[in-house]
């Protein structure tokens, strides 16, 4: 109802751009996790690129090729992977992006960073060296600057100011020659408490071998005590000493009682399980289940903000709305969303845009995410002319200093893209003149346009109700900002480019200075992915009902035995999760197909649509869940046509609550061929979901407090029944 107010969109319809990437000679570029190859020239038509298990063949691929093998999802880019400093840094540990690390080691790792780049840029402009004397005196400065910057946010009486115990020069003047060796890589500065310690044996060989000896013994039908084992090593010791006093030799040194339970801890499960309860028991117990500034180029700087829309919204879904009497219109809440916004720099074009209950840092991370991934579903769901094919890696992103983007999710975010975060003082908005000014002109030329504004301030308002004058709900104003951006903004002739339209210089300008690719799908999943924590079963890893299997989990199994694992989640595709090793992540595939491409929400709105259509039945076929996974993807795709970028950000709390209250007794395992197999009057019952899904209620609202209401059923081990959907209570 409200895109007729809209200005009239430049006729025609553009053809999509084929993006064309910057290819880094160092990058490793797999392809379909067998062929690897780097990257050796480029031009108009494609790219050549060089096989690395034979050196004199070469492969070619037109720009067309490559970007259907970057979204299928077979091509994996590994940036800097073959440099120098990227071999040495592997020596170190297998980690490689600042994600992978623990909360304290990346919050010591961006640390490190600040002050060491604070110091760089010091250097430079020639008021610090790197004698002792002057090093003191700039970390003095610096933390001084820090203690002032946290006086400066809080009011009086608020908690106490932690600042970490800076580095002596020494420190600091290593990890400047590391951070240069390194070509300025920030895991270059990781500490390097995974390998500290004396590693060397305690023990001579002898003694080694002769405890893995004993502790063999401790996988026998006999089921020997640990203490007992630990008594017959000390009674061989004493013997083999009385022996070595007579020739002379040297006597055999006693190992401590945790030294030997070590030994025996570092046992297979599977080897001491069959030999302590036979390998029948082994077998089932182990059985795997499978299934202003001067910038260059496009993406050079990146600048992001929030801003607080000037106008109220309503907070009911737009089909309730319409039914409402006058008196229940007036007592329906109302309130003012905020835009998260990133625009390049170099052509004006948006990047992404995102509409949010609040600033956070997750919302802050999904904005990054957006920007560097493909936008066009976002432009097909609001009806464009236009595509919104603008993203890839960016090289530098420009924010204020918001809590949101300080935050260590966030730069660790932009850091793993092969990014650097930078945050202009405080009070100067010029800094990022680019992302403010479009702010304004989203304000004068859309915002204005409708009922509900809140005007610049109290003067411009006068006596006008803003909350009486609401018209839009959420997902409404989502559609109308994406359709100005796309069709209008993108095609209008900008001031700052010279006359020349944002889209039309970023497809002149891309050629001249082809972007990086955006990482691919399993690179994403680890850098953006939503992370939950989850123990590792027969069945694998369980995340919303689903089970997620491998032989590489279950081997990951033995060792982290009843310890849980970290696991990350893509919001817009189950079919894949990645779970944390020592090796870095794993790829982990669900066991059931039909999942690849599924987004949470159409799960979430599966699940409640049966459990209301088929609430007195305590088994249902595979033919019926997915039956209605299908019947209900297109009402789930109208639902995110709705919402498009005005979709609530899922959390990890959310994923657990989702997980607590509505799949805790989901099981999902092969249906029976007599089962159930129609559903007669799901269609209004997926469709009343889905519009929950995506309705403006859910801003504010508790994601997943959904109750089950279904009947009790049978169910087998882990909550499985024998070959069925069961839906328990």
């Amino acid at each position: 109802m409200t895109t007729s107010y809209l200005p009239e969109a430049p006729k025609g319809l553009p053809v999509p751009l084929t993006p064309r990437y910057r290819l880094e000679p160092h990058a490793r570029y797999v392809i379909d996790g067998v062929l690897e190859l780097v990257a050796k020239s480029s031009d108009d038509l494609g790219h050549v690129l060089r096989r690395l298990d034979n050196l004199n063949l070469c492969e070619s691929f037109t720009h067309e090729q490559f970007e259907e093998l970057r979204r299928e999802g077979r091509l994996n880019i590994i940036r800097d992977y073959h440099s120098a400093s990227a071999a040495a840094l592997r020596l170190e540990g297998s980690e490689y992006l600042i994600s992978e690390l623990s909360p304290k080691r990346r919050e010591r790792l961006l640390a490190r960073k600040d002050i060491v780049d604070a110091f760089l840029r010091e250097e430079n402009a020639d008021r610090a060296t790197r004698s002792d004397a002057s090093m003191r005196a700039f970390i003095k400065a610096y933390v001084l600057k820090l203690v002032d910057q946290a006086l400066s946010d809080g009011r009086c009486g608020q908690d106490d100011i932690f600042v970490k115990r800076p580095p002596s020069p020494t420190a600091l003047r290593k990890w400047v020659r590391k951070y240069e060796a390194c070509s300025f890589d920030a895991m270059a500065l990781r500490d390097g408490y995974g390998r500290s310690g004396n590693r060397a044996p305690r023990l001579e060989s002898e003694e080694r071998a002769l405890m893995h000896e004993i502790a063999q013994r401790y996988a026998s039908r006999l089921k020997p005590t640990k203490a007992s084992l630990y008594i017959e090593l000390v009674d061989a010791i004493r013997i083999k000493n009385l022996e070595r006093r007579k020739t002379g030799e040297r006597l055999l040194k006693k190992p401590s009682r945790s030294a030997f339970e070590r030994v025996l801890a570092s046992l297979d499960p599977f080897f001491v399980y069959a030999g302590r309860e036979g390998e029948a028991a082994a077998r089932k117990k182990f059985f795997i289940v499978r299934g202003g500034l001067d910038v260059s180029r496009p993406l050079e700087r990146v600048e992001m903000d929030d801003w607080l829309i000037p106008l109220q919204v309503i907070l009911e879904d737009a089909g309730v709305w319409a039914s409402l009497s006058p008196e229940l219109k007036a007592a329906v809440n109302r309130k003012r969303l905020w835009l998260a916004v990133a625009i390049d720099a170099y052509t004006r074009c948006v990047l992404a845009a995102r509409i949010i209950d609040a600033s956070s840092s997750a919302a802050a991370v999904a904005t990054i995410e957006m920007a560097v991934n493909d936008k066009s579903r976002y432009a097909v769901a609001a009806g464009c002319q236009t595509p919104w094919d603008y993203y890839g890696c960016m090289e530098t992103l420009s924010t204020d200093n918001a809590t949101v983007y300080t935050a260590h999710e966030t730069r660790a975010a932009v850091t793993d893209l092969g990014a650097e975060i930078l945050f202009p003082p405080a009070g100067t908005p010029q800094n990022r003149a680019r992302v403010e000014r479009l702010f304004r002109t989203i304000h004068d030329q859309l915002i204005a346009l409708f009922h509900g504004r809140s005007f610049e301030n109290v003067t411009a308002k006068g006596d006008y109700n803003s909350e009486v004058n609401a018209i839009f709900v959420p997902e409404e104003l989502g559609h109308v900002i994406v359709r100005w951006l796309v069709d209008v903004y993108h095609n209008t002739p900008h001031e700052g480019l010279g006359g020349e339209t944002p889209r039309n210089c970023w497809i002149r300008t891309t050629r001249l200075h082809p972007v990086l690719p955006p990482p691919d799908a399993a690179v994403s999943r680890h850098i953006f992915g939503i992370t939950v924590e989850r123990r590792i079963t027969n069945s694998g890893v369980r995340i919303l009902g689903l089970h997620y299997q491998s032989e590489e989990l279950q081997r990951l199994r033995r060792v982290a035995r009843q310890k849980p694992v970290l696991v990350r989640i893509d919001e817009g595709d189950l079919g894949y999760v990645s779970v944390r090793t020592k090796e870095g992540w794993l790829t982990v595939r669900c066991m059931r197909s039909g999942f690849d491409g599924v987004s949470m929400g159409r799960w979430i709105a599966t699940e409640r649509a049966l459990r209301r259509e088929h609430a007195n039945m305590a088994r249902l076929s595979e033919d019926v869940v997915f039956q209605a996974l299908s019947e209900i993807k297109v009402i789930a795709d109208a639902a995110t046509k709705r919402a498009g970028i005005a979709s609530p950000i899922i959390t990890s709390a959310d994923v657990d609550r989702l997980e607590r209250n509505v799949f805790r007794t989901f099981a999902f395992d092969r249906g029976v061929e007599d089962g159930p197999a129609v559903l007669e009057s799901l269609n209004a019952v997926i469709e009343d979901e889905a519009g929950t899904l995506s309705g403006a209620d859910r801003y504010g609202a508790q994601i997943g407090s959904h109750e089950s209401t279904a009947p009790e059923g049978p169910s087998g081990a882990d909550g499985m029944g024998e070959d069925n959907y069961g839906m328990e209570d």
